[in-house]
């Protein structure tokens, strides 16, 4: 906050304001206006914001409550926040023109509700049952779906005993408060399994992150957008979770000028569904009452678009559409062989715990701990690169070897993340207590013999050897050229790990050496590798080159990415501590480059030996030095590479696309 002398000031948050969903909603009625001519109908409001709806009535759009409303064969639009099967049905019915404008990430949501109504008991669904999204949502199986809303109710609910259960979320929650009742949920559910990414979607945590970036500088937050406006309301709450006074502003005009009576500095942001105009009218607004100078500031950039409706399709060329289409059935070629990885992995997991249960309950127990770790979700990285490097090679292949390759592959990752975490000394890994954590305490809260650390660290150990075990067993089929994969990826991913624990003991930055472990532990073992095992299941050898490069340069930005967000990201977010790697002394890229950059950082790294050292000062260093711009520069430059090698690469356009966009994903993500 400023002092009362200084000059009046606006803090403008960036990201802010209407999101790829809303821009492709909005667009979406709008085209539908020109291939169709008005009136177009809406299901509900296309967005939650009124001057969208009203702009969109102005050139002919029609807004109704239920489809019901809509004149038989007429056209109708559902709106960003998804549609239940039952409104499509009845849609069907009045043979409607349906044109679906439902947010992707949202049919994402749908999509896992329906895989986990094959598999579970329970499905819970995190948010406000009053809500278009939830009501569209609980629509895929009502008779198996709950919905809570907050703590309270999920301290109450109560199942079955041993019912298989899941969770999803609204995607325009708080990310503070959903953090909050998954850990409720998952102490009172232990085998709780949730999506494989997060459903909050990436333009509701950036806002929310934006906030609070200047939340702290701030005597007022003004948060423009509708006041039922899910995202929007969220970020007045997180304004105020950060102890600074908040306020939705619905109109720019009605901005009082009685709400700034001792302010200094106002924050300012708009909810997601807000187009940038009001934003700018807000600004005007606050120049007339003497607040002229903007700041803008900006926490990430965002890059995201999506496509329009597949039924706007009449705008496509033949060739357009065939590419749509082809990449449509990329798609779902990918994810299908995707959930049989996950389900190869239960059924060896179920079919190992069911042998040695019968033996005694105590030697399921390593069973146990990887099965839980497997099933708390990830990002499934490995699995993906694998079965697209597959695919994208033409999978001119056996389908059940590349699934029991991709699972092998992950089977690694939970070999390598249980070791990690003992290494690393993490006490959380994806929102729960580390494995080693949660047996130290079940040996100190039993009153066992002996050591409760080193019980706990041995269970997690030995845990992490059987998914070793596992992911060799899954991947003994392999032979020739895909073995030799395998082999170099399993070492290079161990090398690569004793590497790291060796510059954290030395406590000595090595930009080199820390590049090498980067592109070892991220760059092959993430990424190229699994890439170039896909494509020689495919029996395609003529894709390592592109591959490597190509995996080299995502693998290292991911990395990069992985270094940022433990130094600066958020733990409610990312399901691990922050500022651990400075805390456990390692020597990453980062720290390598900020030492480099700045002696003061040079500095504390050698302190770093002593037994007194203080790594909130490295942090604060880190901060100063500028790195964090330069390490964000070094990543787009990476992206660019890797999005550079496989132009050349004889790869069809579809899957050359869509490794551009993972390598955005990867290098860009939040968690």
């Amino acid at each position: 906050m400023q002092s009362a002398t200084a000059p009046p000031r606006v803090l403008l948050a960036a990201p802010r304001g209407a999101c790829a969903g809303v821009h492709r909603a909005i667009e979406t009625v709008e085209r539908a206006l020109e291939i169709h001519g008005a009136p177009v109908y809406v299901r509900k409001q296309i967005v939650h914001n009124e001057h969208v709806v009203r702009e969109l009535e102005g050139k002919g759009a029609r807004f109704v409550d239920s489809e019901e409303e809509v004149p038989a064969g007429a056209v109708c639009v559902f709106s960003a926040h998804g549609v239940s099967p039952s409104v499509r049905e009845n849609a069907r019915g009045r043979e409607l023109t349906v044109v679906d404008a439902t947010c992707p990430l949202v049919t994402k949501v749908h999509q896992e509700a329906v895989r986990f109504a094959r598999t579970k008991d329970t499905l819970i669904l995190i948010g406000h049952a009053d809500h278009e999204e939830i009501e569209g949502t609980y629509g895929e199986a009502p008779e198996r779906t709950v919905v809570v809303a907050d703590v309270a109710e999920a301290r109450k609910l109560e199942l079955a005993p041993g019912a298989r259960v899941a969770y999803l979320t609204q995607t325009t929650l708080s990310v503070d408060d959903t953090a909050e009742i998954v850990a409720v949920l998952t102490e009172r559910f232990p085998g709780i399994t949730g999506p494989g990414a997060a459903d909050i979607c990436y333009a509701s945590q950036n806002r929310q992150n934006a906030v609070k970036a200047i939340a702290g500088r701030s005597d007022l937050v003004l948060v423009v957008g509708s006041a039922n406006s899910s995202n929007s309301l969220r970020l007045v709450e997180v304004a105020r979770a950060a102890g600074t006074p908040a306020r939705l502003l619905t109109d720019p005009a009605l901005l009082d000028a009685g709400w700034l009576k001792d302010v200094r500095t106002v924050g300012l942001t708009a909810g997601a569904s807000v187009p940038e105009v009001l934003v700018d009218q807000a600004l005007g607004r606050l120049a007339e009452l003497g607040f002229e100078d903007v700041r803008t500031e900006e926490t990430v950039v965002e890059n995201v678009t999506f496509k329009l409706p597949v039924e706007l399709g009449e705008l496509e060329s033949p060739v357009e559409r065939a590419a749509s289409d082809a990449a449509r059935h990329a798609e779902e070629t990918c994810a299908k062989l995707l959930d049989r990885v996950d389900q190869r992995i239960a059924v060896l997991l179920n079919s190992e715990a069911e042998h040695w249960s019968s033996v005694d309950p105590r030697a399921a127990v390593p069973v146990a701990v990887v099965a839980e770790l497997v099933a708390a979700g990830g990002k499934r990285l490995r699995p993906l690169f694998c079965v697209t490097g597959f695919l994208a090679a033409g999978a001119d292949g056996d389908e059940d070897t590349v699934v029991d390759a991709a699972a092998a592959l992950e089977l690694l990752h939970a070999f390598a993340l249980l070791h990690d975490d003992i290494i690393d000394n993490s006490p959380t890994r994806r929102g729960s207590p580390t494995a080693h954590v949660a047996h130290t305490d079940l040996h100190a809260r039993s009153g066992w013999a002996g050591e409760s650390r080193r019980y706990g660290e041995g269970v997690a150990l030995l845990a992490g050897d059987l998914a070793l075990s596992y992911a060799n067993r899954l991947a003994g089929t392999l032979t020739g050229p895909a073995a030799q994969v395998w082999h170099e990826l399993v070492t290079e991913m161990i090398v690569g790990q004793q590497l790291d624990v060796a510059l954290a003991a030395e406590a000595v930055p090595d930009e080199t050496l820390a590049r090498w472990v980067a592109v070892c532990k991220s760059g092959r073992y993430t990424i190229h590798r699994p890439l170039a095992l896909g494509a020689a299941l495919a029996g395609h050898p003529a894709l390592y080159g592109a591959f490597e490069a190509y995996g080299v340069a995502a693998g290292e930005a991911f990395q990069l990415r992985d270094d940022l967000l433990d130094a600066f990201g958020d733990a409610e977010v990312t399901g691990k501590p922050a500022g651990l790697d400075l805390d456990e002394h390692k020597m990453t890229l980062l720290i390598a480059l900020g030492a480099a950059k700045d002696p003061e950082v040079a500095r504390l790294v050698e302190e770093s030996r002593h037994a007194d050292w203080n790594p909130a000062a490295l942090h604060a260093a880190l901060l100063a030095s500028g790195v964090r711009a330069d390490v964000e520069a070094r990543i787009d430059a990476l992206v660019t590479d890797a999005r550079t090698a496989l132009a050349g690469a004889a790869l069809p356009d579809l899957w050359r696309l869509r490794l551009e966009g993972l390598a955005d994903m990867v290098a860009y993500r939040d968690r």
